[in-house]
């Protein structure tokens, strides 16, 4: 009996190995995503810029993770940049000027690959893209990261 009871919950368990089975839906896609940092000299956001990079996720039609990092008052900031390279950061966005100098080290430093970098500043950064902050929106903002 308990032999029976056995084959019978197996054949109606789900097979696994079967050439129709799908595999599951990832959990998370961080590791698979775009993903734009933001990396601001201050806590104060004049120019909309994080308002901007979250109304960019939510309106992209891939995945784009974005995440808001702000410089250490005491410290390295073009080290601080290496780290957002080493969290991979496929764009680092910046705001405020110790982070744009932070950028403007690390770019003279070598080029880095597959990793944008976008300054939210009047003054350009060689190897950066530079966006005005007047001109800052979710669409100018997704150009440059989606590009």
């Amino acid at each position: 009996m308990l032999l029976a009871v056995a084959g019978l919950v197996a054949l109606l368990l789900p097979s696994e190995s079967g050439a129709d089975a799908t595999p599951p839906a990832p959990v998370s896609h961080v590791d698979t995503a775009t993903r734009a940092c933001l990396l601001t000299s201050t806590d104060t956001d004049p120019t909309g810029t994080w308002a901007a990079m979250r109304n960019m996720a939510r309106a992209s039609s891939t995945n784009v993770v974005v995440q808001r990092y702000r410089l250490p008052a005491a410290g390295k900031a073009a080290a601080y940049v290496n780290t957002l390279v080493q969290l991979r950061c496929s764009t680092i966005v910046t705001t405020g000027a110790t982070a744009r100098s932070a950028v403007a080290s690390r770019l003279a430093a070598g080029h880095v690959p597959q990793v944008r970098f976008v300054v939210v500043a009047d003054q350009p950064v060689s190897g950066a893209t530079r966006l005005s902050p007047d001109s800052v929106s979710t669409s100018a903002l997704t150009r440059a990261v989606m590009r």
